[in-house]
């Protein structure tokens, strides 16, 4: 029987940023961008107001191509992958864990400050001068919900050294340990009815990073093309059985919590995208390919953070200009899909790349008081783990209370503001290696 093998080099630990998993992360978004405005269900009913719901979840239909669009897990192994590699390298110039933690969380802590800022500020205003309360609410859901990505995201890059030293001395136990606490608490929430599926929110997503972990060191590179399938195959297989013992065929729904077939869709993806590597290395090596990926991780966060407050602000014109806006699922809808997906990209990309040169002034500022002795002599280690927690707690507060009050929205901003301010660099070599942290 012919053996074939992927020949995929390892790649670098400490080196310049890997083109192909940059690819994968600017795919992935795209793909979170295409769905999320999809979902949007927004029409005029008989009287003239304006109506909303979720568009495609609970489509007989839409189950199976969740399979596709599901991408978080693959997202979050890639981001597993360049965190360690950025680890490696300030760890390699010297850098501690508190450097890393609070470049990371200044990267991430930025532009949700000026997201946050803006949006609240023109939710309050639109509340406060006489717009539908609804309306306003249904915005500020809508814009929250995807926070959910940045308050767990800024909690797993803020573990990345203590699980790469796991992974560094026992990457299997790890592995093994993530994957049965994440199995034991979707179990326990599934007996139990209480929200303890929440929980994974933790483990399901250490447990995505720490296979981007494996595939930066490069361990399944030597394993056969079969064995790679086989893998792929086994955890569809196990995902299948999942199906049929109760959980949802809907990966979507598997979202929120995640749970333990999010995970094998997630293995599975990791296989796939193992086999795919000598493919991809080929099409992102070219010079022009490589550019856009570039180009595109760049502006990542700040399509990510305002693709939904643009797409929501679309929804208030066409509504105020009295554009057709057709009942979802009806042939009209359908027929008017890609315009609107042509028109919010259109709209998205160029807008996320004019606010993103907010962030200079903001960075400048925080800067100016990091240097105050209060905080500039602070302890290290103490002002990243103040950092992170002020972070998570800011996004967290937006996603569950909303922007569209004063005291939530002053709450959510204040707490980025200082978590923004714990993070900045210092001058000299740390500075330094922070610009490094936030490529």
């Amino acid at each position: 029987m012919t053996v074939i093998r992927i020949p995929v080099a390892p790649p670098s630990t400490t080196g310049s940023r890997d083109a192909t998993i940059d690819a994968v992360r600017a795919v992935s978004l795209l793909f979170v961008v295409v769905l999320h405005a999809l979902m949007v269900g927004a029409w005029i009913g008989p009287d003239g107001s304006l109506l909303t719901k979720v568009a495609l979840t609970g489509q007989p239909w839409f189950a199976p191509v969740t399979w596709v669009v599901q991408v978080m897990p693959l997202f979050f192994i890639a981001g597993g992958f360049v965190s360690l590699q950025q680890w490696r390298r300030l760890r390699g110039r010297g850098a501690g864990v508190g450097e890393y933690v609070t470049g990371r969380v200044r990267r991430l802590a930025v532009p949700a400050t000026v997201m946050l800022g803006v949006v609240g500020a023109v939710l309050i205003g639109a509340r406060f001068s006489g717009a539908d309360a609804s309306m306003v609410a249904e915005a500020s859901l809508r814009i929250g919900q995807p926070l959910w990505f940045l308050a767990v995201y800024i909690g797993v890059t803020t573990l990345v050294p203590a699980m790469a030293w796991l992974h560094e001395r026992a990457s299997r136990l790890t592995l093994v340990g993530l994957a049965a606490g994440a199995l034991a608490i979707d179990i326990a929430s599934r007996e139990s009815g209480f929200a303890l599926g929440y929980v994974n929110l933790a483990f399901v997503w250490l447990l995505m990073q720490q296979l981007g972990f494996v595939m930066l060191d490069g361990r399944l590179n030597a394993w056969p093309g079969r064995r790679l399938f086989a893998g792929m195959g086994a955890a569809l297989a196990l995902l299948l059985l999942c199906l049929f013992l109760g959980w949802s065929p809907d990966m979507i729904e598997n979202l929120n919590p995640p749970t333990v077939a999010l995970v094998l869709l997630g293995v599975a993806q990791f296989f796939a995208l193992q086999l795919a590597r000598p493919w991809l290395d080929r099409i992102t090596g070219r010079p022009r390919v490589a550019g856009m990926t570039a180009r595109a991780g760049e502006g990542a966060m700040s399509v990510y953070l305002w693709h939904m407050p643009m797409i929501m602000l679309l929804v208030a014109l066409m509504w105020g200009l009295g554009l057709p806006m057709p009942e979802p699922h009806t042939a009209a809808w359908w027929a008017t899909r890609l315009p609107w997906l042509v028109t919010v990209f259109a709209v998205v990309l160029p807008s996320a790349a004019v606010v993103a040169g907010l962030d200079r002034p903001l960075m400048q500022w925080a800067d100016r008081l990091a240097a105050r002795p209060l905080v500039a002599n602070a302890p290290g280690g103490i002002r990243a783990l103040l950092a992170a927690l002020l972070a998570t707690a800011g996004t967290t507060v937006a996603l569950l209370i909303g922007l569209d009050g004063w005291l939530p929205a002053a709450l959510a901003v204040g707490f980025l503001l200082t978590a923004v301010v714990l993070s900045s660099a210092r001058a000299g070599e740390g500075a330094a290696r922070r610009r490094d942290a936030d490529e």
